[in-house]
C-alpha cells in the first residue's frame, strides 16, 4: 500500500497545531499555512539562511519566489563596487565570486556544489589574504583534504579554488595564480556500473508494470540523463512518429527543490528517435497519469517553463515535480526482481549501459553513439564505456589476420633502392 502523504504541522496563534496541505514531493519548500496563504522558501547562493515569500495562491507564491531570486542575483556586488585588493581574504573574494561569476556560468543545481567546495576552501584558507596566499599553503591544504575525501572530490575543490584565483588575476587584484603551481591529485576512474544488453533487457522488462516504466526505458534504452527524462513534456513527444524533442531538464536546487531549467549541454537538445518499447511505455504512462489527474481534480498543479504552461510526462501522483530518487528506487526494485544486484546501480547507469552496449556489443561508431545519447563530443562518450567486451579479441584477431606473416604470408617483395 502506498504511503499516505503527510502535511506540514503549522502552529496557530492560539498555540494549537494544524496539519496544513503540503506541496508534492520534489517541488521544494512550498506549503500552505493555516490562514490559507501559501509560503515558499528559497536560498540565495552565498547565504546560509533561506528566505521566504508569501502569496494568496500557490502560483502567486511561486511567482514571487522567482522574482525574489532574480532580484537577489541582480543586487549582488559588481567588481567595480566591491573594490577588492590583495588585502581581502580568500573567503571574502570567494563569496563574491560565487554570486557574481559562478551564478552566471553554471546551472542553479550546480551552485550548491560550488558552495560546498568554497566551504572546504574557507575552512583552512579562508582567512588568508589574497596577496599572501602561496603555493605551499595550497599544496598542504590539498594534502590534508585527501586524508578524509576522495581524490576526485579534492580535485574538483582545487579546480574551484583555481578558478576563483584566476578571476582575481583577471581583475588585477593579484599578479599570478598560486594554484597553477600545485598539481591536482590523481583521481581514479569512477566505478559507475553498466549492465550487459541482456541484463538491460531483463531490467526494462521487469519494470513493465511500474508507473515509472517509461522513465526506466528512456534511461536504459535511449541513454538519456535522468534530468532530461524528468523534464520531458507531452508536447515534446510525437508518439505516432516515435520521436521526442529534448528542450529542458528538471534538477534539484539546494534550498529550493526541483526546478525546470535547460539541459546540461547543448548536445542533449534536439530531436531523438524512440524505440517501439519506449513508445509503448509512454502511451501507458499517459493513461496512468490521466487517472491521477481525475483523482486530483483542481488540485493538480500547473507547471510553467519559458513563461508557458507545460504538462510534464513524469510527475508524482498529485502532479508535482518528481525527485530523481523515485526513479532510482524503481530501477533498484526492477533489478531485484530479475536477480541483478542493485548496489551501485543508479539512474546514470542507464546512460553507461546504453553507451557500453552499443559500442562493445554492436560495434557502433562513438560519434554515432554520441549523437544518439546527446553528447556534444565523442570524447565524452568514450569516457562512459565501462568495459570493452569482445572488442580487444576482435582487434587482436584482425591484427593477426592482416599483419602476422606466419598467418598471412605476403607475396610482395620490397624493392631496395
Amino acid at each position: 500500500m502506498p504511503r499516505t502523504s503527510r502535511g506540514k504541522r503549522v502552529k496557530a496563534p492560539d498555540g494549537t497545531f494544524t496539519v496544513a496541505s503540503k506541496s508534492a514531493n520534489g517541488e521544494g519548500s512550498i506549503y500552505r499555512e493555516v490562514d490559507g496563504a501559501w509560503r515558499a522558501t528559497f536560498k540565495v547562493p552565498g547565504e546560509s539562511r533561506p528566505r521566504r515569500v508569501r502569496g494568496r495562491t500557490r502560483e502567486e507564491a511561486l511567482r514571487r519566489r522567482a522574482e525574489a531570486i532574480k532580484n537577489a542575483v541582480a543586487m549582488r556586488p559588481r567588481a567595480a563596487d566591491a573594490s577588492f585588493t590583495p588585502n581581502n581574504t580568500v573567503a571574502e573574494f570567494a563569496a563574491w565570486w560565487l554570486t557574481t561569476i559562478a551564478a552566471l556560468r553554471v546551472r542553479p543545481s550546480s551552485l550548491g556544489k560550488y558552495s560546498d567546495r568554497i566551504d572546504r576552501i574557507n575552512a583552512t584558507l579562508g582567512d588568508v589574504r589574497l596577496g599572501s596566499l602561496r603555493a605551499e599553503q595550497i599544496a598542504t591544504w590539498q594534502s590534508e583534504l585527501l586524508t578524509t575525501l576522495s581524490a576526485s572530490t579534492v580535485a574538483d575543490t582545487r579546480t574551484t579554488l583555481r578558478a576563483i584565483l584566476a578571476e582575481a588575476v583577471n581583475l588585477d587584484i593579484i599578479e599570478s595564480n598560486p594554484a597553477d603551481k600545485v598539481r591536482p591529485p590523481k583521481a581514479g576512474r569512477s566505478s559507475k556500473r553498466a549492465l550487459t544488453a541482456a541484463e538491460a533487457r531483463a531490467l526494462v522488462g521487469a519494470a513493465a508494470d511500474d508507473r515509472l516504466a517509461a522513465a526506466i526505458a528512456l534511461l536504459f534504452i535511449q541513454g538519456w540523463r535522468v534530468s532530461e527524462v524528468l523534464g520531458l513534456a507531452w508536447s515534446d513527444l510525437d508518439l505516432d512518429a516515435g520521436s521526442a524533442t529534448v528542450s529542458r531538464a528538471s534538477v534539484y536546487v539546494d534550498g529550493v527543490g526541483m526546478v525546470l531549467g535547460p539541459p546540461k549541454t547543448d548536445g542533449a537538445e534536439g530531436h531523438h528517435l524512440l524505440t517501439p518499447v519506449v513508445v509503448d511505455f509512454l502511451r501507458r504512462r499517459r493513461e496512468a497519469q490521466d487517472d491521477d489527474r481525475r483523482i486530483a481534480g483542481e488540485a493538480w498543479p500547473a507547471h510553467i517553463y519559458g513563461n508557458r504552461p507545460i504538462d510534464l510526462v513524469f510527475t508524482t501522483t498529485t502532479g508535482g515535480l518528481l525527485l530523481r530518487q523515485a526513479v532510482a528506487k524503481a530501477v533498484a526494485a526492477a533489478a531485484e526482481r530479475v536477480g541483478i544486484d542493485p548496489k551501485g546501480l543508479g539512474t546514470h547507469s542507464g546512460r553507461s549501459t546504453a553507451i557500453t552496449a552499443l559500442y562493445t556489443e554492436e560495434g557502433l561508431d562513438l560519434a554515432d553513439i554520441a549523437r544518439y545519447v546527446g553528447h556534444a563530443s565523442p570524447a565524452t562518450t568514450a569516457g562512459y564505456v565501462r568495459h570493452l567486451g569482445r572488442r580487444p579479441a576482435a582487434t587482436a584477431s584482425a591484427a593477426s589476420r592482416l599483419l602476422d606473416p606466419s598467418v598471412n604470408p605476403s607475396p610482395c617483395t620490397v624493392n631496395e633502392r
